[in-house]
């Protein structure tokens, strides 16, 4: 079968993993364009032998991916919109433009506007996992106007896609929010661990925390926190201000430790502890349904 013309622009982990993946398969051609701080034209002679390496021929001008079916848009997240932009400006109709990067939805939204004024579709793909572990079968949550052809074109090829919908941002948000728990956990666990080892039970501390952890699922971990949040955030805040002065003793600058305060003590001054502690029963949706209004009024 005829594959599709693939382009790239921005050239790191993702872009190389996934243009390998996909000229194992026999598609070509693959072009891409890099102009990154360490690659960019001229290109190291070692830079140009490892797209080699991964059937990919390198070309010194992003206009070179004009003829290319499917062009992604894969570089850091400081650069993202305007290289979407710039990619739309280049575009013949009917290429599909796909994000992968790591910007936000109005950000995806802007560069979708752009491309489709072009006559281009546009999918707004997320990788909901690292390719390091994933490699190219890296779960992609993707919405846009291309997303669907996205799916169509890429998914007998052995990528997995998840469709969120044709409104661009819509995957965005949810790769958005998702980071927030992600590099949180990221985050706590490295404070907490760190901490550990000032005070010498690095492995009790991993004992202590993975025990509980894997005797129950996360989703059941999740639905515990939403609805006992409501209930206890104050006496946690107050305990939580304690591990924080633990912490300083120790000589670790509580930086998560301190949000997490933070956080507590914004859902105990919802006052709707009360509320809550009347009803015989209620779902993890219900208190974040009331967390929502009591923002939004």
């Amino acid at each position: 079968m005829p594959y599709p013309g693939i382009g790239f622009v921005g050239f790191g982990e993702a872009a190389k993993c996934f243009a390998a993946h996909l000229a194992a398969q026999g598609v070509e051609p693959i072009l891409a364009y890099c102009h990154g701080h360490t690659n960019r034209p001229p290109y190291s002679e070692a830079f140009v032998a490892g797209a080699a390496r991964c059937g990919v021929t390198l070309v010194d001008d992003p206009k070179d991916l004009a003829a290319m079916d499917v062009v992604f848009s894969a570089v850091v997240v400081a650069s993202a919109k305007t290289t979407g932009e710039a990619i739309a400006a280049f575009i013949r109709p009917g290429t599909l433009v796909v994000d992968i990067n790591a910007s936000t939805p109005a950000a995806k939204r802007r560069v979708a506007h752009a491309v489709e004024a072009r006559g281009g579709l546009f999918a707004d793909a997320n990788l909901m996992g690292a390719v390091s572990l994933y490699g190219a079968t890296v779960p992609l949550y993707t919405s846009g106007s291309g997303a669907a052809r996205f799916a169509q074109t890429f998914a007998p090829l052995g990528f997995s896609i998840d469709l969120a919908g044709a409104e661009a941002g819509t995957a965005a948000a949810v790769k958005m929010l998702r980071s927030v728990v992600t590099k949180g956990i990221e985050a706590l666990v490295v404070e907490a661990l760190t901490a550990a080892s000032l005070a010498g039970v690095r492995r009790e501390a991993l004992h202590g925390i993975c025990d509980t952890m894997d005797a129950t699922s996360f989703s059941k971990f999740l639905d515990m926190c939403i609805r006992t949040d409501v209930l206890h955030a104050e006496r946690r805040a107050v305990e939580m201000e304690g591990v924080r002065d633990g912490l300083k003793e120790l000589g670790l600058e509580p930086v998560m430790t301190d949000a997490v305060v933070k956080r507590l003590r914004l859902s105990s001054d919802s006052a709707l502890r009360s509320i809550f502690a009347e009803r015989k029963s209620f779902s993890a949706d219900d208190v974040l349904d009331a967390y929502h209004q009591k923002i939004a009024s």
